[in-house]
């Protein structure tokens, strides 16, 4: 006796819900989320929390005064060379070393430089000091020799007693003065080339560019 076996018909209990239909693919995105983000946290490795040492580029303003402040306290100096020498500018050296030292340290003297000038107004043995200038002269400047071409740091002030004198200070020494740069020390030289020494300091005011005001501040360290 053959069993007849009706067709199968599905019933509401063996279908998915609806909400699962309807929700599916928002599940299967966040699922793909979490999962996402746990392989990013296992493969990512941890940053440390631990403040490492505040390093400054090397061209920043720290780095660059640092060399210099240290300097001043391991037995070094600093100078100006300009004038006839092949690489004019600032140097550091070592203290205790002399003009002839710091005239080396510039590439020595260049092609322009007037040796025979040089040579019965320089004394390159003479010890250097911190801040101090050194001015080659050159072929057909006008130079009057004061003993060397080397001229030491000094605090110009009424109350320190030195004074420049201005008919036979150079150009590097009349620069020591307040307010006078290379335009006004040339000029003050010039003045007294073409008119005669200064009779008076009163007659630095005929220079142009020396007023009443400057005049006022050099009066006290100048003399004649």
């Amino acid at each position: 006796m053959e069993t007849l076996l009706s067709p199968f018909t599905p019933t509401p209990e063996d279908n998915p819900p609806d909400w699962f239909e309807r929700y599916r693919y928002y599940i299967f995105g966040g699922l793909l989320l979490v999962l996402s983000l746990g392989v990013y946290l296992i493969l990512t490795p941890p940053k440390s929390t631990l403040a490492g040492p505040d390093v400054k580029p090397a061209g920043s303003a720290d780095a660059t005064a640092a060399p210099e402040a240290a300097a001043t306290t391991n037995g070094k100096l600093v100078v100006d060379i300009a004038g006839a020498v092949v690489k004019p500018g600032v140097y550091w050296l070592d203290a205790g070393k002399i003009v002839e030292d710091a005239i080396n340290s510039a590439g020595g003297f260049n092609r322009r430089a007037d040796m025979d000038t040089i040579a019965h107004s320089i004394n390159r043995a003479q010890e250097l000091t911190n801040h101090g200038k050194i001015y080659i002269p050159k072929i057909g400047e006008s130079y009057v020799p004061t003993g060397s071409v080397y001229v030491p740091a000094t605090n110009l002030t009424p109350e320190s007693g030195t004074k420049v004198n201005i008919n036979s200070a150079n150009n590097a020494e009349l620069e020591l003065l307040p307010g006078i740069g290379p335009v006004l020390a040339q000029r003050i030289v010039d003045y007294r080339l073409q008119i005669g020494p200064y009779k008076s300091i009163d007659e630095l005011q005929e220079v142009p560019g020396i007023g009443d005001k400057l005049f006022e501040q050099l009066k006290n360290l100048v003399d004649v």
